[in-house]
């Protein structure tokens, strides 16, 4: 697909998938250097600052999430400005362009964790919807390595639900309100990179294969979309900046938001989901 059939698929089902769009050096690095930052975590005795923890089928730790990589090497910091993202990227939200959030998610072989299905709106909201996550597939993503999946066209519906009856955030939603029938899995090569819009609802199973599943995730915004979810260090927020100037301007737009609190669990979707009744892919066998 040329880059106006991509960004004309995403429009259409809120989201895109581009086999191949990180190749050669720069998906090797990336690998290598996951390995590397991974290789770290035999010293940390807890879950940190940099790492989360899981444990496998048979009672192993795993490392579940490397957060905020862009802050543990440069090198991730250097590729949420990737040209190959960017063009897209640019088409989707506009040229003016903020890193929101990475972290790499790192499904273990033989069990690595699944995620349930939920909008991202529901973790992220800002003042605007121009943001967008772009998913780079370390390794190669299958039904059988626990490869995301999405619901075409559920970025034209509204928010769900992500809190519990007793008014908990969750992180999930009641899966009596999707149509599973229409699940898309989002499969590739290492170096395929899928974009998904904030509606678009999504989640992925357990790991069943011999080999891990490792995806990194850069989450952008627009930047007049101001996050309505954390406290802004200004010079660290503008450091972020990946494509066009910096702005004080806000934009809104009359979107629905519910707020990602209170919370049992702080913020990590894992152990908000973990205490959650909400489950499809957990159970799934």
């Amino acid at each position: 697909m040329n880059v106006d059939e991509i960004v004309s698929h995403y429009d259409e089902h809120g989201y895109v998938v581009v086999p191949g769009l990180l190749q050669g050096p720069v998906l090797d690095k990336l690998r290598a250097l996951t390995d590397n930052v991974a290789a770290r975590a035999a010293a940390v005795e807890a879950d940190d600052a940099w790492f989360d923890f899981d444990t496998d089928a048979a009672g192993l730790r795993t490392i579940q999430r490397i957060k905020k990589p862009n802050r543990i090497d440069p090198f991730y910091a250097e590729q949420a400005g990737n040209p190959q993202i960017l063009e897209i990227l640019t088409r989707i939200i506009g040229d003016l362009v903020r890193l929101s959030h990475t972290k790499i998610n790192m499904k273990s072989a033989n069990g690595g964790a699944a995620l349930e299905w939920h909008q991202d709106w529901a973790f992220a909201p800002h003042t605007n919807m121009s943001t967008c996550v772009a998913s780079i597939m370390l390794d190669g993503a299958s039904a059988a390595n626990g490869a995301m999946q999405v619901i075409p066209g559920s970025h034209k519906q509204p928010l769900l639900d992500h809190h519990d009856e007793e008014g908990f955030f969750c992180g999930a939603v009641d899966i009596d309100q999707v149509d599973l029938s229409k699940a898309v899995l989002l499969e590739g090569p290492p170096g395929t990179v899928s974009f998904h819009h904030p509606m678009t609802l999504h989640g992925s199973s357990v790991n069943r294969s011999g080999d891990p599943r490792r995806i990194l995730f850069y989450e952008y915004a627009a930047s007049d979309a101001f996050p309505l979810f954390y406290k802004v260090d200004w010079d660290e927020y503008e450091s972020r900046l990946v494509s066009g100037g910096s702005t004080t301007g806000v934009r809104f737009e009359d979107n629905y938001v519910k707020l990602p609190f209170p919370s049992r669990a702080g913020s990590s979707i894992y152990k908000i989901q973990a205490g959650s009744k909400r489950k499809f892919f957990a159970d799934a066998q």
